[in-house]
């Protein structure tokens, strides 16, 4: 709908501080897409013959999101049943794939993972969790056993976990709370990973905090009052800033834009152009880049009433506890 960017996303969020970046798969094909295109920036990082090429460093995830469990741990059956007024109506119902096939999937999973670790461009399995929000998409049963199967995949390649969770903190804490002591950890026992994009309650926070997760957030955690008093309440030790580009902006309508401060100009996608992006700096209209972190760390900072330089140090120090350094390795 717009022209390709993302050079101009990412020289853009380099300009505005945002040196490191870790994005997240959604499928096995997706994950090996993103394999692949962070390896194509290491190679332009590499070629003498390219102009500017100090910029954000890219690294990435292996997982299934749980939305997407049924199209990869499952197959679909289509079956015919009488709708309303005696119409044929077609009812969707997945089938789990047999032990082997899924067995099979989960070492093509760990393959994966292995050889990006190796290379220092894979840093956490993920997306991976539970969404109780979006059961049209895949049932919950299908969800376990996709979550529980990429369970058995941070086990063996050791990567922390970037957690999904909508309408499901109970059954995500249990389940965790079930593989506690096959999961990565930290020398106390305490799981290594993230749930992103939190927009729970307190308590369910407190119930990840316990088992040793950092609490994501972006502009889908800041969208109420709740949201923020939830915000506020969690200890700045146990946050991390994010922003699930494109995705989750922060809109006037929503209760943290109040205290944002940074703002970038922007144009409806079909009007906008490389140009504007380029030369003018504008971003799309309504969609997330890297750079809005600084409005996420803006909105963290006036809930809890902290400087903003204070949030991002300690934020920054979180990530780098979790995922470790995060510098590529020479090739």
């Amino acid at each position: 709908r717009h022209d390709p960017d993302l050079d101009i996303v990412l020289r853009r969020a380099y300009d505005h501080g945002v040196h490191t970046i870790i994005s997240l798969a959604g499928t096995v094909k997706e994950s090996e897409e993103l394999i692949e295109l962070i390896g194509g920036l290491n190679d332009d990082d590499d070629d003498e013959s390219t102009e500017n090429t100090e910029r954000v460093q890219v690294f990435g995830t292996v997982g299934v999101h749980p939305t997407r469990c049924a199209e990869v741990f499952a197959t679909k059956k289509e079956t015919d049943a009488e709708g309303e007024g005696g119409d044929s109506a077609e009812i969707t119902s997945w089938i789990p794939k047999t032990e082997a096939e899924q067995n099979e999937i989960i070492q093509q999973l760990i393959r994966m993972t292995k050889d990006g670790k190796e290379s220092g461009n894979v840093v956490a399995i993920g997306e991976c969790g539970l969404d109780y929000a979006r059961l049209q998409f895949c049932p919950k049963d299908i969800q376990h056993s996709g979550l529980r199967a990429q369970l058995r995949v941070a086990a063996e390649t050791n990567l922390p976990l970037y957690l999904h969770n909508r309408e499901s903190g109970d059954d995500l804490y249990g389940i965790l709370s079930e593989f506690k002591d096959k999961l990565p950890s930290n020398d106390d026992g305490s799981i290594r990973g993230i749930v992103h994009s939190f927009d729970e309650t307190i308590e369910i926070a407190n119930k990840f905090i316990s088992l040793g997760l950092y609490i994501g957030i972006n502009g889908c955690s800041l969208k109420t009052p709740e949201n923020l008093s939830t915000v506020k309440e969690i200890p700045l030790q146990n946050l991390i800033l994010e922003t699930d580009c494109p995705w989750c902006d922060i809109r006037p309508s929503h209760a943290g834009s109040q205290y944002v401060q940074t703002t970038f100009p922007t144009k409806k996608d079909k009007q906008y152009t490389r140009e504007m992006g380029l030369k003018e700096g504008f971003c799309v209209k309504n969609r997330t880049e890297p750079c809005h972190v600084s409005q996420v760390a803006e909105v963290v900072a006036g809930v809890k009433g902290l400087d903003v330089e204070e949030v991002v140090t300690v934020c920054c120090q979180n990530v780098y506890d979790l995922f470790g350094s995060l510098e590529k390795k020479k090739r």
